[in-house]
């Protein structure tokens, strides 16, 4: 009897601790591009357990877009728990709205979270796409030591975001970290066939994608020789190659945006009292003049009490920051409730 009493008690304290059998919680990304939606489920630590894409396709209308939206929304509310969601416009931090999406023609005022919440079981968190970017670097990348930095995105646009005390700084009503709407240029002409407008002379209409683009394309005019004449459609990695192979041209192409993305740094910093900058996007990867020439800017131009601790950082994460952001993002959201 005993024995037997003995052995069941062997057994059951043989038997797994009840905390390896605890399901660990999972967080839903979306990151809404001007090509590709792309959405996952990503853990605490920041790993993507699971990644799928779908065509953004703008044109189709901002009705066929939602609809996608909360489909995709249906499909992750069963596999975790908080929903991020990383949006390309300024977005109210208390209304949920989006506004006026300068990619996304016909959007003006949508009110997406209560949209993507009707569909949802789980909680539904939304912010800006550069500010979720901003904010996987705060919690888990180049700026997770750091309680107050400035990040700031280059590709197709210039986007940023402010980490004050670890948070997002989202202004009065969401629009604050419009890193690429600061005017450097009072003497900038539109474009051809264009009117002057709130773009015009700013930082992103000067090194964003295109900007660099019409940049290298004016001064290979005056490098007959230059290897940017033998590139039929020109990119961004093009002026970076040949930049690398001393392309006179693209390597002055690439300092004069360099300058300019210093000057701009300047003053955001100024501004914010701040003297971190980490950056990412795709432009950041161009050949290392063009992030070395905006360093040295931030050395002689910032103020005395900024320039010596002045630094720019790359960013941890590439493609996956706005994903892994907005899925950090819901997992705030959800400690909060």
């Amino acid at each position: 009897m005993f024995a037997a009493i003995w052995g069941a008690k062997k057994s059951f304290l043989q038997l797994p601790h009840p905390s390896s059998f605890i399901i660990p919680i999972m967080y839903a990304g979306i990151d809404i591009g001007g090509t590709s939606i792309k959405y996952g489920i990503v853990s605490a630590d920041g790993e993507i357990k699971q990644q799928s894409s779908v065509p953004t396709n703008p044109a189709s209308g901002k009705d066929a877009m939602i609809d996608q939206l909360q489909s995709i929304v249906r499909k992750l509310t069963t596999e975790a728990d908080s929903i991020g969601v990383g949006f390309p416009s300024v977005v109210h931090p208390k209304d949920g709205c989006v506004y006026h999406p300068p990619n996304l023609p016909g959007w003006g005022i949508v009110p997406l979270v209560e949209l993507l919440q009707t569909v949802a079981t789980v909680p539904v968190a939304i912010d800006n796409d550069a500010n979720v970017a901003a904010f996987a670097e705060s919690e888990l990348g180049a700026g997770k030591n750091d309680s107050h930095f400035l990040y700031i995105t280059l590709g197709t646009g210039v986007g940023g975001g402010i980490i004050v005390d670890q948070k997002i700084f989202t202004g009065e009503r969401g629009g604050g970290g419009e890193c690429g709407h600061v005017l450097i240029n009072v003497d900038a002409e539109p474009e051809e066939n264009e009117s002057v407008s709130f773009r015009t002379g700013t930082l992103e209409e000067a090194i964003g994608r295109h900007g660099l683009i019409r940049m290298a394309k004016r001064i290979a005019k005056r490098y007959p020789e230059s290897l940017l004449h033998q590139v039929k459609e020109l990119d961004v990695k093009d002026i970076s190659d040949a930049a690398v192979r001393h392309d006179a041209a693209a390597l002055a192409c690439l300092e004069r945006a360099g300058m300019l993305l210093g000057l701009g740094l300047c003053s955001m910093l100024a501004i914010l009292d701040m003297r971190i900058v980490i950056v990412g996007g795709g432009v950041s990867q161009a050949h290392p003049i063009f992030l070395d020439t905006a360093r040295q800017m931030l050395k002689t131009r910032s103020l005395p009490t900024i320039a010596p601790e002045s630094e720019i950082r790359p960013a941890r994460f590439g493609s996956t920051a706005g994903l892994v952001g907005a899925a950090m993002l819901g997992k705030l959201h959800l400690e909060q409730r």
